[in-house]
């Protein structure tokens, strides 16, 4: 028995550093008119390290190097760029200029990437992503043409919901399918953890395989996960320090002791300003009981930022960095929308999230009955 679990564990040892052990790449590909192709790789937050380049001749170009693990790197075509998964199989490019509506030829390429089955998931991924934000745009843009017309409204917001479902069912039976996918960890990290609730991220990550999960993709998603369970129910919020509007700056740490909505808005946010008359209400009825809201602004103008707060009569603690959606705080929160908010308990610790109207006053008022 001893025996059997040990020549498993070997096993599983032997596939991990199969997985991750150095790879050879090979990018070649078409390219007419080009000059010259660059390969870069992320070493941290949009800022990019050039690895390696080939000059394009005769509409050609190849290059070739080592890694050392299977990783994800951007591919860049002058202002056209592009995310691969270099894995040690080739990759095949056929970069087509593309033309505008009259058929003149602009400074524009569209990329054909071939490669192994783990760029095709890569590819696929993408496909999929590019469909959930086109129907959200599309619904969004259908809403606003029905608005004054109850029944239309209706009617075409049941529509969207019905084709979100259907987007978010195949994305779901992607994911499921590809669970012995390196590249699924990207997918899952880079995507899932944006669009969905962290308990669907943290259930995808589950069913990984365990080659999977010992691979270096699969250890940067558990890193990855460490963070996104910080800010995620049940997790502490970690700390923030931004300037108030008179300078200063305040702490969300120094309101421990009380309870607290963090509320990432923005002045130009429509949405966060149909919320105001909500959480005014909540405010004004529990402020002198221990509760305190601290919102975090993604503007970037310092005026408008003010300005809003005065005309909305928004009395609670206010502060920003000014740099909009580059806001650092708003990175480590994962904001990818707004509004986005947040209930702590006086420990700091994370009770809920993205409650509006009659479900924020209910969770409130259980605070205080």
């Amino acid at each position: 028995m001893i025996k059997n679990v040990c020549y498993g564990l070997c096993a599983i040892i032997l596939l991990v550093m199969g997985c991750d052990q150095k790879k050879t790449y090979t990018i070649s590909g078409t390219w007419e008119n080009g000059k010259v192709v660059y390969l870069k790789k992320e070493t941290r937050e949009k800022q990019f390290q050039i690895i390696d380049s080939a000059v394009v001749k005769d509409n050609q170009f190849k290059m070739t190097g080592d890694i050392p693990q299977v990783e994800k790197y951007l591919l860049a075509l002058e202002k056209n760029e592009q995310e691969i998964l270099l894995d040690g199989e080739p990759i095949e490019v056929v970069a087509t200029q593309m033309t505008n509506k009259n058929g003149d030829k602009i400074d524009a390429y569209k990329m054909a990437i071939q490669g192994s089955h783990e760029q095709k998931v890569f590819e696929m991924a993408r496909g999929l992503s590019m469909s959930k934000s086109m129907v959200g745009l599309g619904g969004m843009f259908a809403m606003v043409q029905v608005k004054d017309d109850s029944v239309k409204l209706d009617s075409t917001y049941k529509a969207v919901e019905m084709m979100k479902r259907a987007v978010d069912e195949r994305i779901k039976n992607f994911v499921d399918s590809n669970n012995n996918s390196l590249a699924i960890t990207y997918v899952i990290g880079d995507f899932i953890a944006r669009e969905y609730p962290f308990e669907d991220v943290e259930r995808y990550y589950n069913n990984l395989t365990p080659e999977v999960k010992a691979s270096y993709p699969g250890q940067l998603l558990k890193e990855k996960m460490t963070s996104l369970r910080s800010i995620n129910v049940g997790g502490i919020a970690p700390d923030i320090d931004l300037m108030a509007p008179d300078g200063k700056h305040v702490k969300l740490s120094s309101l421990r002791g009380k309870y607290v909505l963090l509320d990432f808005w923005a002045s130009w946010c429509g949405p966060c300003l149909a919320e105001v008359p909500n959480v005014k209400a909540v405010y004004e009825q529990y402020k002198d009981k221990g509760f305190e809201i601290y919102g975090v602004s993604l503007d970037n103008k310092k005026d408008a930022w003010v300005n809003a707060i005065e005309k909305h009569d928004l009395p609670w603690i206010h502060v920003s960095s000014l740099k909009g959606w580059e806001c650092p705080v708003a990175k480590i929160y994962n904001v990818t929308g707004i509004p986005k908010m947040y209930l702590l308990d006086k420990e700091g610790r994370i009770v809920a999230m993205d409650l509006r109207g009659e479900a924020l006053k209910e969770k409130v008022s259980s605070f205080f009955n």
